[in-house]
């Protein structure tokens, strides 16, 4: 039997689930046929259903891509602050359940407890909601795949698929697998004697469906010694998690700025807020599609100076940006080559230029609209077909 694959009842022909200990998952799907899906959305991959929200994507040339978070995609949001308090003590999950109300997120109540307080009173901070969850449950909730968000650690279970390794690296605390049943492959799960932080499943083209799970790498150490050693070489040196780079996920923007969660938990790295990019070209800038992934480094290896080094391979699902600008002083003959980058529909604005031969020709027209009448900037639009 063939194996299901499908969002809201359209095939789905490449899919990337990316399922982590705690915070929220995600998933990049391809779908064969143009379709415009937004709110809430349900995945089918196998034996898996996912319950969640369009956070990104659109059709594109008879087919369709779209980036969706867990839940209804509200955890990111910024929500206002509120101050509590209680002679008895304010309850947590008072605190949490109207956090969760502000953000339009279902909590599962019964996984916080009603006795649990957090003190005589508190202040909620404004800002993205995860924030409070974060605050007062640190590493220690998590959206199902049902959509709801559930304090505490994910169940530990064991492996009772019939699965295909492929490889196994306890040295990364790593497994390759193939299972044509997924639905019990979550963090979690014991495979080969590691536990699951992180689990990712990818379905391609053909159909083909692959998953591969990461484990704390020192839970996968094999004696005391290797653990011992592993921490002497962190006291010595402290920076070595921050000299090389590692894959994020666009959570939210602020202006130019973006907000960031590790995409796998596994690596230990923390979530980021308000990083610049340094894209590596001059006068370049591009907003990065939520939920597309990036590549983050770390300034003379300092954890206090993030930066986004790179956007989305040119095969990923967030490869193209909401938008680009380029600032410099353009000659009007670039006109052609700005006309080549760009596709049917496009809008480029090019700042300190006048109207003239090779800007106004078969490849760029003025957009009056574009740019407010005496405004320093001239907008254009491609009129290529």
């Amino acid at each position: 039997m063939a194996m299901i694959s499908a969002l809201n009842g359209h095939r789905v022909t490449r899919a990337r689930v990316t399922l982590p200990a705690w915070g929220c998952w995600y998933v990049e799907a391809s779908i064969d046929s143009e379709a415009a899906l937004v709110g809430a959305v349900t995945i089918v991959l196998a034996d898996m259903t996912l319950k969640g929200t369009v956070l990104s994507g659109g059709s594109d040339k008879g087919r369709s891509h779209f980036r969706i978070v867990a839940g209804a995609g509200g955890w990111g949001e910024t929500i206002p602050r509120r101050s509590y308090t209680s002679d008895a003590g304010v309850r947590l999950a008072t605190v949490l359940g109207d956090a969760a109300a502000a953000a339009g997120e279902t909590l599962d109540m019964s996984t916080v407890g009603t006795s649990a307080r957090v003190g005589p009173a508190y202040a909620r901070p404004e800002g993205p909601a995860s924030r409070v969850l974060e605050l007062l449950a640190p590493s220690s909730w998590y959206v199902g795949e049902d959509g709801l968000t559930r304090l505490g650690r994910r169940p530990l279970t064991a492996l009772t698929a019939k699965v295909s390794i492929a490889s196994v690296d306890r040295g990364r605390a790593k497994v390759v697998l193939a299972s044509d049943t997924i639905a019990g492959l979550v963090p979690g799960v014991v495979v080969e004697g590691i536990e699951a932080l992180d689990v990712l499943h990818e379905i391609d083209a053909d159909g083909g469906l692959r998953s591969t799970i990461w484990g704390s790498v020192d839970g996968g150490a094999s004696s005391r010694g290797v653990s011992a050693l592993r921490a002497l070489l962190e006291q010595l040196d402290p920076a070595r998690a921050f000299r090389g780079v590692t894959e994020y996920r666009v959570v939210t923007l602020e202006g130019k700025r973006v907000n960031l969660q590790p995409v796998r938990v596994s690596t230990g790295m923390p979530d980021l807020r308000r990083v610049l990019a340094r894209p590596g070209v001059p006068g370049a800038y591009g907003t990065a599609a939520l939920g597309s992934r990036v590549l983050v480094g770390f300034v003379d290896s300092d954890e206090s100076r993030p930066f986004v080094a790179s956007f989305e391979d040119a095969e990923g699902e967030g490869f193209v940006p909401t938008d680009v600008s380029l600032d410099a002083l353009v000659d009007v003959k670039l006109g052609a080559a700005l006309g080549r980058a760009l596709r049917s529909g496009d809008k480029v604005m090019i700042a300190g230029v006048q109207p003239g031969p090779g800007v106004t020709g078969v490849l760029l027209t003025l957009d009056p609209t574009v740019v407010a009448p005496g405004a320093p900037g001239v907008g254009f639009s491609k009129v290529l077909e």
